[in-house]
């Protein structure tokens, strides 16, 4: 069920004027998709990382082969994700993400499905018969944070059209995941890389792949891993912690189990105190984000080996 991507980017700051000039994103026409969407408002001088928890607005199972989604320019991130393919795992309504991931369950078992960067708008396709399928069961946590840097509140916006196709035509599905660093410290003063490593547990075929750095980070480079060696080339370099690439693979790599990627992050601190990973754009991450067919809602990127030994939390 997974167009995964794409995490945390780009606090550029916004235009009180812009929602003025902006041309709402039409949804689809009946029976060719649908549109997810949710408003805010950040306050003068501001941080706001605000969710919205509401059910998906379909009756029958969708069959997603693209995207396009519009958002203030320099949204910090945008997400959407599910709690779970039930529905009811959380009471509709607007919340503080920082309250509601404070349960750590919600993080843990949410299924991310589409994120967004600073970039305004934007399109995403999977190839032909190919298609992200959700039930009309579940509900989806409408996540978005800005940085408002201005004296004037900032109307927020997110608009993420989903495109279908029939049932029928659909040949794959896809799922995604990602792998992360959560054992961070960047020493003051220092340009500093850290690295992991991690390996499918399902032969797969990965589509894309993303990164994710705050506002330190200078480069993020992916290289391939047999299980036990590196490769030297290397196939996904991001140097913009802004607008991180989504890279597409076309044909798509394949990736058997046992085997997967090297992921590393170089960021640079020019403060005179260490920063380490968390969730605030003042903190840190290094996180690689994947989506692969088939639809295997068991397989995972685990991490198995890291730079500075330590190993996530099985």
């Amino acid at each position: 069920m997974t167009l995964l991507l794409a995490l945390l980017v780009a606090c550029s700051g916004g235009d009180t004027a812009e929602t003025d000039t902006i041309v709402p994103l039409e949804p689809p026409p009946p029976g060719a998709g649908f549109q997810l969407e949710m408003t805010a408002t950040a306050p003068a001088y501001d941080e706001i990382w605000i969710c919205e928890v509401y059910a998906l607005p379909t009756s029958e199972t969708q069959s997603v082969n693209w995207v396009e989604f519009q958002q203030n320019a320099g949204t910090h991130h945008m997400t959407l994700s599910s709690p779970g393919l039930s529905g009811g795992e959380i009471e509709h309504g607007t919340y503080d993400c920082a309250d509601l991931y404070g349960d750590s369950s919600v993080m843990e078992n949410q299924i991310m499905f589409f994120g967004g960067q600073g970039d305004a708008d934007g399109e995403l396709h999977l190839p032909d018969g190919v298609a992200a399928q959700f039930p009309p069961s579940i509900d989806v946590i409408h996540e978005v944070h800005y940085v408002n840097p201005t004296d004037q509140p900032v109307e927020l916006y997110s608009r993420v059209n989903a495109w279908t196709i029939p049932d029928d035509d659909v040949e794959k599905g896809i799922w995604g995941g990602q792998a992360r660093d959560e054992n961070i410290e960047i020493p003051p003063e220092s340009t500093h890389t850290e690295w992991s490593r991690c390996v499918m547990t399902e032969d797969v075929e990965v589509h894309f792949l993303a990164s994710h750095t705050h506002a330190l980070g200078t480069e993020f480079t992916v290289k391939r891993f047999d299980g036990e060696t590196v490769s030297d080339d290397i196939i996904y370099i991001n140097d913009d912690w802004h607008s991180p690439l989504i890279q597409q693979f076309e044909p798509p790599l394949v990736v058997p189990a046992g085997t997967g990627f090297e992921y590393s992050c170089t960021w640079k601190n020019n403060a005179s105190e260490p920063v380490g990973y968390g969730l605030a754009a003042s903190d840190e991450m290094c996180n690689l984000a994947y989506v692969h067919t088939p639809m295997a809602l068991t397989n995972a990127c685990k991490v198995v080996a890291t730079s500075d030994g330590v190993l996530p939390e099985d």
